[in-house]
């Protein structure tokens, strides 16, 4: 146990934790702060299907608990529009019939799961987008591996399911018919950020398809890879020109540790976008909402659960965050925005999402072309 918490402990884990309404976008609308809409506003119910897809062209290392396996076994969720609106993902429902539309890969970070960002995933999906989320055989709590703690060396893997889940979406004979294969994107937090970044710069195991990138809550992913084993070491930097967006907290405790503020912004191709949202945290980046006692960061409750001694940078004293709900409508619109601008070509969502700065005091842009 003593191997497993100093293995937690390590930067790494500034990619540990497992990090409304819908924002309907007109091309003629006008550019305005964030707030939120009426649910009705979103064209399209929520359907939901949970399938499994094994890679036979890949194992599972023995790890954390787990024995191993010669395939590679994914389960994953998949949300995409409907026409009828019934308030939570339908299982199974028939998909409208306006398709295709851009398909989105979501990826959850340490020990997180697949539904763990579903406001993000019914604010896209409810106005046109089908997310395909995998639940990582050795990073999920909710695996069937069943792992003890999360293996951040299998990350190469991880990139690799990208791609895998790429294929098989596009194979499948009911989504091959409702998504649009030129048009994918991408949404990771915290481990699965990292994911994503590789996934896209990665030299000779980077995905060629994606089209537009999510990067929330990633800290510096060449600096985590310099200092752990995330079975990347020595992959060299691919300059390619993906869209790319970091979605960044102020007072988020695990990417501090993880490199400096800008250095992955600083270093890809443009078109690129850094969104700081004021006082906020890694965990409100997705769904959590959860405050700790005395407005405590749940960042640093985190580390006082499992290190009651450690000294962890940003938690000397309390300091005042965001409302977690306003931290997770920034996050969510600014990845709609994000995806319509460069998905779907909408021009206004591209002003939109480079204005945020200017019309929320609680966010600051840094966009260069």
């Amino acid at each position: 146990m003593k191997n497993l918490r100093t293995m937690m402990l390590s930067p790494v884990l500034g990619l540990a934790v497992s990090m409304v309404p819908a924002l309907a976008i007109a091309k003629d609308a006008a550019v305005v702060a964030v707030a939120p809409a009426p649910a009705s506003s979103a064209p399209y119910g929520v359907g939901m299907r949970s399938v499994t897809w094994i890679d036979t062209s890949r194992g599972i290392k023995k790890s954390m608990g787990f024995e191993g396996s010669d395939t590679r076994r994914i389960d994953v969720t998949i949300w995409y529009p409907t026409s009828a609106k019934r308030g939570a993902p339908e299982n199974d429902a028939p998909a409208a019939g306006d398709g295709p539309w851009p398909l989105v890969i979501y990826a959850h970070g340490t020990m997180g799961y697949p539904s763990n960002n579903m406001n993000t995933v019914n604010e896209l999906v409810s106005n046109g987008y089908v997310v395909v989320a995998p639940t990582f055989p050795l990073s999920s709590r909710a695996a069937f591996t069943h792992i003890k703690f999360a293996d951040v060396s299998d990350l190469r893997q991880q990139v690799g399911d990208v791609s895998f889940l790429i294929d098989k979406t596009l194979a499948d004979p009911m989504l091959s018919k409702i998504v649009n294969p030129q048009e994918i994107g991408f949404i990771g937090h915290s481990l699965g950020g990292v994911t994503g970044y590789f996934a896209t710069y990665g030299g000779g195991i980077n995905e060629p398809r994606l089209k537009a990138v999510v990067l929330a809550g990633s800290g510096d992913p060449v600096q985590t890879a310099l200092t752990h084993d995330m079975g990347v070491l020595g992959t060299p930097h691919l300059e390619v020109s993906v869209p790319v967006l970091f979605l960044t907290a102020e007072k988020d405790v695990f990417t501090r540790m993880t490199g400096r503020p800008y250095a992955a912004f600083a270093r890809v191709e443009g078109p690129k976008y850094q969104i700081m949202i004021k006082n906020g945290v890694h965990s409100w980046l997705r769904d959590a909402d959860n405050v700790p006692p005395g407005n405590k960061s749940p960042d640093c409750a985190f580390f006082e659960n499992w290190f009651p001694n450690a000294k962890v940078p940003g938690c000397e004293a309390e300091t005042p965050l965001i409302d977690p709900k306003r931290e997770n409508l920034l996050a969510r619109t600014a990845a709609h925005y994000f995806f319509d601008a460069y998905l779907k070509d909408n021009d206004l969502a591209e002003r939109s999402l480079q204005n945020m700065g200017e019309n929320n005091a609680d966010v600051s842009v840094i966009f260069r072309n």
